[in-house]
């Protein structure tokens, strides 16, 4: 009986030896396939300022109109079910917050929104594009800033037309550069959106510039940037 139970003692303790062992075999199995995975964080850490009016959806055309004609980018914004129209966008809070002030003078209500442009990861073989990813999102934030200098130069009378055409050109000059660049199948979507706001410039080039033009542009680009994980997650 006494040898029995030695026997039967060491059968149990060598099963849970063998069940340790192969618990640690699959544990770090698990955490080299974890580790050894491709993928890549894209951290865009940017958010983004818009002064809006409000409106319904039957009435989002005629405000886009006024606003358009006041000035105002005018670009229809629909986000979480309701309708609000862009007057213009800002790269810092405090500058969103004077203008708006300057509105609230003059009679007319606005709000400021913030925008933020969410974090995504690119996975297996799109993580290879961590970097090219990174540089377009810079380049267009790059060409945004230039017309939201622009623009502010044109109400100003700081700058002439020939001054603000070479800004809207050098947009559209990198805005094809990049979709030239992007010949992988991975930046089709990317792509199609910078395609859009590169016809929109070329368009304004051709013609007389108004702040309003530049800042509408300037808008489309931004949104671009905050949607950025539709495009390439």
């Amino acid at each position: 009986m006494s040898t029995y139970s030695r026997k039967t003692s060491r059968a149990y303790t060598f099963f849970a030896v063998l069940g340790i062992f192969l618990f640690t075999v699959c544990l770090f199995v698990g955490i080299f396939w974890w580790y050894g995975r491709d993928y890549a964080k894209i951290s865009l850490e940017r958010t983004y300022y818009f002064l809006v009016r409000d409106c319904e959806d039957t009435t989002a055309s005629a405000v886009s109109g006024q606003v358009y004609l006041s000035g105002g980018a005018g670009y229809l914004l629909e986000m979480e079910g309701e309708s609000v129209v862009v007057l213009s966008c800002y790269f810092k809070l405090t500058d969103g917050e004077r203008v708006q002030s300057i509105m609230e003078g003059k009679g007319i209500e606005t709000r400021l929104i913030s925008l933020k442009a969410e974090d995504f990861t690119l996975k297996d073989e799109d993580a290879e594009f961590k970097k090219k990813v990174s540089e377009n999102i810079e380049t267009v934030e790059t060409c945004a800033k230039m017309l939201y200098e622009s623009a502010n130069g044109l109400e100003r009378n700081d700058i002439t037309q020939d001054h603000a055409r070479a800004t809207v050109k050098g947009v559209v000059s990198s805005l094809k550069g990049l979709q030239t660049g992007n010949t992988e199948k991975f930046f089709l979507p990317w792509n199609a959106e910078l395609s859009f706001a590169e016809k929109r410039g070329r368009e304004l080039a051709e013609g007389i510039l108004f702040a309003k033009d530049l800042r509408y542009l300037q808008v489309q680009l931004l949104l671009n940037i905050i949607h950025a994980n539709e495009y390439f997650a």
